[in-house]
């Protein structure tokens, strides 16, 4: 059984807990959040405007800020000589041509792994659509997370919007390095910052203040002992949208433990076979209270849900 098919069938029990749930939970009020309780489901662009453009690049950034998400998703990995790069895998196979410009540099499992090469190296390579329908020219590179920073920074000053970074902790387990240099490379800016991860050791032990969401892994983490644990770190979980599909009762029990859910990943050409149209998904999504999405196509999923606030006022 996948992770995520283990993750559904956990949420069917939700509703049985919920009560449960309700007597341990506590008065806890997420902070750092634009918009407050009462906004609409917030955007978060994945990885970037990314069914546009490729995955984390600067253009993709960009592109997700001008369309109007309220959030920018970079995860972040380290290279060989320490440096944060905007990368989801810890290896570079899958969106790059690594193999064609280094093909003997590969592990003994065939694979190039971003901590075995530096900045300057991985600067050379460019980022390839990892989906055969989607942008087709090998146009970009990998950006450092600083870059990344700046641009919002940069973006977010010249159109005067508060769009937030909501940055994912790769693998940390493997980067021990990873948390303190994202967290260095985080300081100084004003803006919204949530931290995310899988990994629910390192996020509790993270040290900061900041807003941290807890992505979900495994069905204990959803019972109401497993949420009251992420209640005492986090404010809110990250949920595969399928989830909620199967069982929207999953939200009330985060809510009734003051737990924001967001919920992935909404994609305008990848639409879930249990709905006819993406706005089929954002209207249950919404109709389950989900706090927020990932999306692919941030001006697409915006554009439905400003439609549905429109019509609920």
């Amino acid at each position: 059984m996948t992770c995520l098919k283990r993750l559904v069938a956990a949420s069917s029990g939700a509703a049985v807990v919920l009560a449960a749930a309700t007597a341990a939970a506590q008065d806890r009020t997420p902070t750092g959040e634009p918009g407050g309780k009462d906004a609409c489901m917030e955007i978060l662009a994945h990885r970037g405007a990314s069914g546009y453009l490729p995955e984390h690049t600067l253009p993709g950034y960009a592109l997700a800020h001008g369309q109007g998400a309220a959030w920018i998703e970079p995860d972040v990995v380290l290279t060989a000589d320490g440096v944060a790069i905007a990368l989801h895998d810890i290896t570079l196979d899958r969106t790059t041509n690594v193999a064609e410009l280094y093909p003997d540099r590969a592990r003994a499992d065939g694979r190039h792994y971003a901590a075995d090469f530096t900045y300057a190296e991985i600067e050379r390579l460019s980022v390839v659509e990892a989906l055969p329908d989607r942008y087709p020219h090998r146009t970009f590179r990998v950006p450092r997370l600083a870059d990344v920073l700046e641009l919002v920074d940069g973006l977010n000053r010249t159109t005067g919007r508060r769009v937030g970074v909501y940055p994912e902790l790769k693998s940390p387990s493997v980067q021990p390095d990873l948390a303190r240099t994202l967290l260095a490379e985080l300081a100084g800016y004003a803006w919204p910052i949530r931290i995310q991860s899988f990994d629910d050791e390192a996020l509790a032990a993270l040290d900061t203040d900041l807003p941290r969401v807890q992505l979900i892994a495994r069905p204990d983490q959803l019972t109401p002992s497993g949420l009251n644990r992420i209640a005492s770190y986090a404010i809110g979980i990250g949920v595969p949208k399928e989830l909620v599909f199967q069982d929207s009762a999953v939200v009330e029990l985060a809510h009734h433990l003051g737990l924001q859910v967001h919920a992935y990943t909404l994609r305008a050409d990848r639409v879930d076979t249990t709905f006819d149209s993406l706005a089929g998904e954002v209207a249950a999504l919404m109709e389950a209270g989900v706090d927020a999405v990932f999306t692919d196509h941030p001006d697409q999923v915006l554009a439905l849900v400003a439609r549905s606030c429109d019509t609920a006022r």
